[in-house]
Parts: structure tokens; C-alpha cells; sequence
């Protein structure tokens, strides 16, 4: 049987949504203010972009969580107009990504590390 692994998205995901609600029950009861902090809520999408590039078992998948993690992080820096930047000013990252996608998707697949491992110790 394998080990299931530490962190997952499934962990982030769940944890996420457990302190998501408690904050926003105690906001009901009055307890808590959270109208500020929800400005944050694109590092959620840089937290998944980050636990879907360590889970990647392939290039697609490294690029489905890079995509997840700079998307995140220009939404972050466009809603908290960090260095003076907003979504007007930003807005043709979204191009470039868009460009550096294609050509992370024509490059040659890497050889699996397993496969990697085994040719360097001639197995």
C-alpha cells in the first residue's frame, strides 16, 4: 500500500473551506470583522498552483498549476494595486502568459525520473 502524501490540494482545499466558514460564521455572530481580508482571496489560487505543481506527474499538469499560480499572483497585485499596478496596467501579462503557454506545451516531454534514475544506475 502506498503512503498517502503530506500536503495535497485535497488538504489545502479542505482546510481552506473549514476556516473559510468558521470565519465567516463568526462574522455573522458579530465576533469578527473579515471585510478586509477577503481582498486576499487570490493567493487561494496561488496555494493551488503551488500544491498542483508539486502533485505534477506531467508537463500538462506543471502547466495547469503554473497557470493557477500566476494567475493568482497577478490577481493579487492588480486588487491590492501593489507597486502601483492595476488590472488596466497588468492586463497584457494575461498575453504574455497566454504566448509562454504555447510554448511550454511545444516543448519535448521530460523523460520520468523514474526512467531518469534507472538509465544512470544501469538498472
Amino acid at each position: 500500500m502506498q503512503a498517502r502524501k503530506w500536503f495535497s490540494a485535497h488538504i489545502f482545499i479542505g482546510s481552506f473551506l473549514v476556516l473559510a466558514g468558521g470565519a465567516l460564521l463568526l462574522e455573522n455572530f458579530d465576533l469578527i470583522d473579515i471585510g478586509s481580508v477577503w481582498r486576499f482571496w487570490p493567493l487561494i489560487l496561488v496555494g493551488l498552483g503551488i500544491a498542483r505543481m508539486r502533485e505534477a506527474a506531467s508537463r500538462r499538469e506543471q502547466g495547469a498549476g503554473l497557470w493557477l499560480l500566476l494567475l493568482g499572483l497577478w490577481l493579487t497585485v492588480s486588487i491590492l494595486n501593489i507597486g502601483g499596478l492595476t488590472f488596466s496596467d497588468t492586463w497584457p501579462a494575461i498575453i504574455i502568459a497566454a504566448g509562454l503557454s504555447m510554448l511550454w506545451k511545444s516543448l519535448p516531454a521530460l523523460p520520468q525520473l523514474n526512467q531518469e534514475k534507472e538509465h544512470l544506475h544501469g538498472a
